[in-house]
This record gives C-alpha cells, sequence and structure tokens, in this order.
C-alpha cells in the first residue's frame, strides 16, 4: 500500500501535470530530431533509424512504415490586410501491418517506445480484424531509385518577413490600383521515407511554394488572378503576379455579354494546366483494359499504338525536373523513372499498379510524378491576332469530371474573359461554363506557346508540379453563360 494518497482533485491535477510534461518532452524531441540537420525534415539516417526502430516492434508477417517530417508555414491576406500568418512542424509515421492478406494502418505522432509500441499493436490488431484484400501482394524488397534533389534552400530557409514581404507587396499594388487583393502563400520543406520489413527502403527531401493573389474592384464586378509554384522560392515572379493580377482585373470591368457557343479559344497556361491535370489521371492501364477509359479499346484492352491527338502534343512526366522534381518512387515503392504518355499525338504509355502489372505480365509502372507538356514557339500574341472571332480564356474555376470515357470536365471560366475579333481582344465578355473532352481539346491544338510552370490546383497550396504551354483551339465548348465573377 502507498504511503500516501491523492484526493480526486489532487490526483486529477497530478495526471494533467504529467501529461503537460510528456508532450513538453514529445515536443522537444521532436524539435530537435528535425534541427539536428541544417534542412527541415528528418535526415536520412534518422529515417532509417525510427523506421527500423518501429520495424522492431512488430509481431506481424510483414509490416511498412511511411515517415512525414518537416516544416509547413503559410500567410493570407484579405480585403487589404494580413489576416493569417503561422506554420507548424511535426513527423508523422504511418504503420501498415500484414497478415496473410489483411491489412491495417495506424498513423501517429508520439514517438517514444512506448507510443510507437501501442501504435504498432493497434494496427496488428485491427489488421486482424480486416477483411482479406484478395489483390494485395507481399511488400517490395530494396530497389534502386534515381538521385532527385529537390530540396531548395531558398524555400527551406525562408522566413516570416519574407512571406510577409509578399502579402505585403500584393497589397500595396491593389491599393495602388483601387482595388481589394485575397493572396495565399504555402511553404513546404521536408523528408518523407518508405521503409517495409522485406528490406526496401525509400527517401526523399523537397521543399515547395506556391503564390496566388486574386485582384478585384470595390464593387465586386471585375477579377483577375495571377500565381506561381514551384520547389525553388526563386522562381517565384511576386511583382509579375501582381501586375498581371491588377491588370487583368482593370481590363475586365465593364464586361459585356456574349452568347454560348463553340468558339476559337486561346488558353492561357494556367488554364492549360488545370485541364491538363485532370487528363494525368486517365493514363491508367487498368481502367483502360477494364473498358472505363478513353483509352480503352472497342476489341478489348487499350489504345497504346494508336494515333489518338494532334500530332502537336506530347505530355511526359520526369522526376528530376528542374524545379518540379517529385520523389523518385510512389507510394508501394515502386521506382519512378522518366515517363513518355504521349508521343507527337501517339498514345505511347499507360501506368500499371503492381498488382496489376503482375495480373498482365509487364513490369509495375506507377501514375504520372508531374506533367510536363511539350510546348512550341507561338507568342500569345500571335495566337490571337491568328483568330478572327474568338474568346481568350485566362482561369478556370470548379472543375468537376462528367464522363472518364471521353475524358469530359466541365468548370467555369474565371478572372478574366475577354472577346477576340480580327485578331485583336475588343472587349471583357461574361464568364461561361463550359462542357468539353479533353481529348477533343488535344485533337484540336493548333498552336502551342512556351512550356512554363503553373499553379494549376483550386486551393492555392502547393501541388503536383504541372509545366505547359498556351494553347490556340478550336472548337472548344462554352455551354452557358455564367454570372460569376
Amino acid at each position: 500500500m502507498s504511503d500516501f494518497t491523492f484526493s480526486k482533485r489532487e490526483y486529477n491535477k497530478h495526471c494533467l501535470n504529467e501529461a503537460r510534461q510528456l508532450a513538453s518532452t514529445q515536443l522537444n524531441g521532436m524539435k530537435r530530431a528535425i534541427s539536428r540537420t541544417k534542412r527541415h525534415g528528418l535526415s536520412e539516417s534518422e529515417a532509417t533509424e525510427l523506421s527500423e526502430r518501429i520495424l522492431g516492434l512488430s509481431n506481424a508477417d510483414q509490416a511498412r512504415i511511411r515517415i512525414s517530417s518537416g516544416r509547413r508555414s503559410f500567410a493570407r491576406c484579405a480585403d487589404n490586410r494580413l489576416t493569417t500568418a503561422g506554420g507548424s512542424m511535426d513527423i508523422s509515421v504511418e504503420i501498415t501491418s500484414v497478415f496473410g492478406k489483411r491489412t491495417a494502418s495506424v498513423t501517429t505522432n508520439l514517438l517514444s517506445d512506448a507510443e510507437l509500441t501501442e501504435a504498432v499493436q493497434r494496427s496488428e490488431g485491427l489488421a486482424r480484424l480486416a477483411p482479406e484484400n484478395p489483390e494485395y501482394l507481399d511488400e517490395p524488397g530494396p530497389q534502386y531509385y534515381d538521385a532527385v534533389d529537390a530540396y531548395y534552400d531558398s524555400t527551406g530557409e525562408m522566413e516570416p518577413d519574407r512571406l510577409a514581404g509578399a502579402m505585403a507587396r500584393a497589397i500595396r499594388g491593389a491599393k495602388e490600383a483601387g482595388f481589394v487583393a485575397s493572396a495565399y502563400v504555402d511553404v513546404r520543406a521536408g523528408s518523407e521515407a518508405l521503409a517495409t520489413s522485406n528490406g526496401l527502403f525509400a527517401y526523399h527531401a523537397s521543399t515547395g511554394v506556391a503564390l496566388t493573389l486574386t485582384v478585384r474592384a470595390q464593387n465586386g464586378s471585375s477579377s483577375g488572378w495571377a500565381g506561381d509554384e514551384s520547389r525553388d522560392w526563386n522562381q517565384i515572379e511576386t511583382g509579375r503576379i501582381v501586375a498581371d493580377a491588377v491588370r487583368k482585373c482593370r481590363e475586365w470591368q465593364g464586361k459585356t455579354a456574349l452568347k454560348a457557343g463553340l468558339y476559337d479559344v486561346v488558353l492561357e497556361p494556367t488554364a492549360v494546366g488545370m485541364l491538363m491535370s485532370r487528363v494525368m489521371g486517365a493514363f491508367d492501364a487498368r481502367s483502360a483494359d477494364e473498358g472505363r477509359s478513353y483509352f480503352s479499346d472497342p476489341a478489348g484492352g487499350s489504345r497504346i499504338g494508336e494515333h489518338l491527338f494532334s500530332s502537336s502534343i506530347s505530355l511526359s512526366s520526369a522526376p528530376a525536373h528542374p524545379y518540379g522534381e517529385r520523389p523518385p518512387f510512389d507510394g508501394s515503392g515502386t521506382p519512378r523513372r522518366p515517363e513518355s504518355w504521349i508521343e507527337n499525338g501517339v498514345l505511347k504509355n499507360l501506368s500499371y499498379s503492381r498488382f496489376w502489372a503482375q495480373k498482365s505480365g509487364v513490369e509495375p509502372r506507377p501514375s504520372a510524378a508531374n506533367l510536363i507538356m511539350r510546348g512550341g514557339n507561338v507568342s500569345l500574341s500571335d495566337m490571337i491576332q491568328s483568330i478572327r472571332y474568338g474568346v481568350l480564356i485566362t482561369r478556370f474555376w470548379y472543375i468537376r469530371g462528367l464522363n472518364p470515357r471521353t475524358i469530359s470536365y466541365t468548370g467555369l471560366t474565371r478572372d478574366g474573359t475577354f472577346l477576340i475579333e480580327n485578331g485583336e481582344i475588343s472587349r471583357p465578355v461574361n464568364n461561361f461554363r463550359f462542357n468539353q473532352s479533353l481529348a477533343e481539346v488535344l485533337q484540336n491544338v493548333e498552336m502551342l506557346g512556351q512550356p512554363i510552370q503553373v499553379a494549376a490546383g483550386e486551393n492555392s497550396s502547393v501541388g503536383t508540379p504541372v509545366i505547359v504551354p498556351s494553347l490556340k483551339v478550336s472548337s472548344f465548348n462554352l455551354a452557358s453563360v455564367s454570372d460569376a465573377i
């Protein structure tokens, strides 16, 4: 029997203090782990040590460990004022346990031996209860990965004053023009690692930054948007972003009516990127083989080798592409290599998961790590001059899928839509809802500009790198008029 006793209130206070002390120790441990290296996130040796420590606790038939670590910071302005800014750093571990073909995962950022043991045991308990997955394949063993250096110190060492400076520049530019600015900058720096009980270990360190700006008229009648995304902060052109967003907002004032219909269009690179990022998901062999894809052959199998698009169209991916780097492995640990998906209009390859590759008797091929569209040398102004009657589209919004068999999507034009007449921009016009097959877009491309990396996501955060040119496209279906701004 104890020599002392607690009242209920004292006991609760004692437990709370212990919890606080444990949380403080845990946080300090994570801070030390991240700060032991110059870069944010665990180093390769630290990730190796942590994954081996967790695998050593496993009693499952097989196990997989995924570790994400590093820092994320952000700043946001709205209504011409800085509204929020902050950041976080964390080490997150996903533990997957396997018994036969039964699997389950548990994620934790509590890294003491006791807490990791508990997480491993929970994942094992859940795995024993899980139904069998008939498509599960044994965890892979050691693999060879190409070297990809995706960590840029210009991004990793960014301080809060640089984020605030970008916001201040956006606000100042909008105020001077008599407009209202809303901007967001998202910065990430860290590493990810994957390890299996069969000897696989993969590691990748990276940075990423996205800066986007929307400028609106005081009465909300007009808007303009511009943005950049890269691994390297030095590639973010804040001055150009501010100037472009202000210019588009100014030029879109006093928009006029234009009826819906099929138009020749000029798509700025951001608009192209927002469409082509949806095409990435179509390069899947299984959906093609099962008849669910545009790339399905009616006689069975896929259409690999067929000339499906304009001869000017080539789409590829490369994990080491400068400023658009991606991990040289996918979530299963399969190596990613440079891939050609469409070459001169011909479908060259589709992606194969490990399961579907085994079933099809081919080597696995991960999905596209990023998207790189080969361009041309036609300027945006030359594209406009080539159009007798058409529309300039600067950006889309709220893009949603319609039919995977035709790669069809719907969405809205946004932040600056203009009528082109006799080779010149004649007037700003209303927005439209489009209903369009992206396969037809790739068939109807007539001119291409120089490729650039764009911020192609709708949430303004760091996303999958997309490198695309501006395009001139015939017969684009602007299906109905929209009153959206």
